[in-house]
């Protein structure tokens, strides 16, 4: 999460923040560090409109908060936001935003309010959630902590009378996506009321779906979202709602909604649109993670389908395997974990329709690609040092020769890196490391280590004739152009 919209936003990898594996909460400001510049910066300085909605999710800082409060607990600085503070002094205004409707933490964690700009959106005050709930049609969806260890027995906890604010009073957390759906659209239809001719603009849309807690609504504009599958129980049969899958449904709803804006009002071919993901795939039990349920007090749907002709078989509560034939699901350093679609369309700028391209590329590239599509100058030196414009093979794909001969996956200690056909992960055990190679042409789905297993000793792996010497030279090769990327300026502080 957090990782990739600082990516995305500065066109740097992670470790080039303020801390090397990102910043979630609102203690000690932002990833950004002093001085970098994101996208929304070098656009607005370009004529254009900016705009944010949804999930900010890299970090901030409680504007004017006691200095008492700084050393003190994260739920003690949200309890004061809530009550006394209600702004930001790092958050999407001061990151190059001239409007937003944000989350700090989107739905999965406090604070469970709406932020204009700096300031909390609080018309009827605030609370603490606990296991407050709202009655849908088919369930109740909660908002509050998590306690208990392990998905699986997770429940929520209930506000205890000392416990501080940890929501707006009004938070609904199922409808997040239904009130950036509908700051999207106003937004467009205020451009089209406007009169005379209005700025161009760059809007980041960062829905709720599919992250956790899995809270779909029940409707969106209208339409049933609701998702249902068929258990395979021999003595009773039953529909059980999907709530992850809902999600899904909620999403794709959400993205037809604003495209379909942007058609009615004549701007749909002239706009570039790019779809993406922060993330991979979620496992089968992590989608149960905060699941719709009957009450609050319910523990989490069964995601093992026990019934004799099933017995072994993920339940159809999981849904699709969200990660396809790969390795991994989100978080990890396998394929599964970070490989995900990206799409682009921009009719009138000659990106062709129905092309593909299996170049690499990540949220860093966004930066410089989206500049020079735009005809603007490229990221300032020593801003974005990690993006890298992929413009000519998105309007030629078949022309020339990859942007990039190389990516890095950082997730500090850990990293991975692509190159050509061969994938190199270090995994990082304590002060120990162990070390992976694979051939994603001969292995997408990261089966066989090409290295000698258990390589965790520090020393490297002992050749075993000449298919093992050129491939421990490969990784040898791959570690070296990582440690260039890790080294420059890096400090590796936990």
């Amino acid at each position: 999460c957090s990782p990739s919209r600082y990516s995305l936003l500065s066109g740097n990898f992670v470790f080039r923040g303020r801390r090397p594996s990102s910043s979630w909460d609102l203690s000690g400001g932002s990833q950004l560090l002093p001085g970098q510049r994101t996208i929304a910066e070098s656009f607005r300085a370009a004529g254009y409109a900016t705009l944010l909605l949804g999930k900010a999710g890299i970090g901030g800082e409680v504007a004017a908060l006691p200095d008492e409060l700084r050393r003190s607990t994260e739920d003690d600085r949200v309890d004061w936001l809530l009550r006394r503070g209600r702004r930001l002094a790092d958050g999407p205004a001061q990151w190059g935003f001239d409007e937003s409707l944000s989350m700090v933490s989107g739905i999965q964690s406090p604070p469970y309010a709406w932020f204009n700009g700096s300031v909390a959106s609080l018309p009827r005050g605030s609370r603490c959630w606990g296991t407050a709930t709202h009655a849908t049609r088919t369930g109740d969806w909660v908002s509050g902590k998590f306690a208990g260890t392990g998905l699986r027995h997770r429940r929520y906890t209930p506000c205890g009378a000392g416990d501080g604010h940890d929501g707006a009073a009004d938070w609904e957390g199922h409808m997040a996506d239904a009130h950036v759906a509908q700051a999207a659209l106003g937004f467009f239809d205020r451009r089209r009321r406007a009169r005379g001719p209005q700025p161009p603009f760059f809007a980041l849309v960062a829905t709720a779906a599919v992250h956790a807690p899995f809270t779909p609504p029940d409707r969106f504009r209208d339409a049933d979202i609701r998702t249902w599958v068929a258990t395979s129980e021999v003595a009773a049969p039953r529909r059980l709602h999907v709530p992850h899958s809902s999600m899904v449904a909620e999403l794709d709803a959400v993205v037809g909604a604003l495209m379909a804006a942007l058609r009615s009002a004549g701007e749909l071919n002239e706009t570039i649109v790019v779809f993406a993901s922060d993330n991979g795939g979620l496992s089968c039990a992590t989608k149960q993670h905060g699941s719709w349920r009957p009450s609050p007090e319910t523990p989490a749907p069964p995601f093992e389908d026990v019934s004799p002709e099933r017995s072994g078989l993920q339940s159809p509560l999981c849904g699709a395997n969200s990660s396809a034939h790969l390795r991994g699901h989100k978080g990890d350093l396998y394929e599964g974990g970070h490989r995900v679609p990206l799409l682009v369309a921009w009719p009138a700028g000659g990106v062709p329709a129905g092309g593909e391209c299996g170049d690499l590329v990540g949220l860093t590239d966004l930066y410089a690609t989206l500049l020079d599509l735009a005809g603007l100058a490229p990221p300032a030196p020593g801003q974005a040092a990690d993006s890298v414009s992929f413009k000519r093979r998105l309007l030629r794909p078949r022309d020339g020769h990859p942007a990039r001969s190389d990516l890095l996956v950082p997730s500090p200690p850990s990293w991975a890196l692509r190159w050509s056909r061969w994938k190199l992960i270090s995994l990082a055990h304590g002060s120990q490391r162990a070390t992976e190679l694979f051939d994603l042409e001969a292995d997408p789905g990261e089966t066989t280590n090409l290295l000698p297993p258990h390589n965790v000793s520090g020393q490297p792996p002992r050749a075993s004739g000449e298919a093992a010497s050129r491939h421990e030279a490969t990784a040898a090769r791959m570690a070296q152009r990582a440690d260039q990327i890790l080294g420059r300026g890096v400090s590796w502080t936990f």
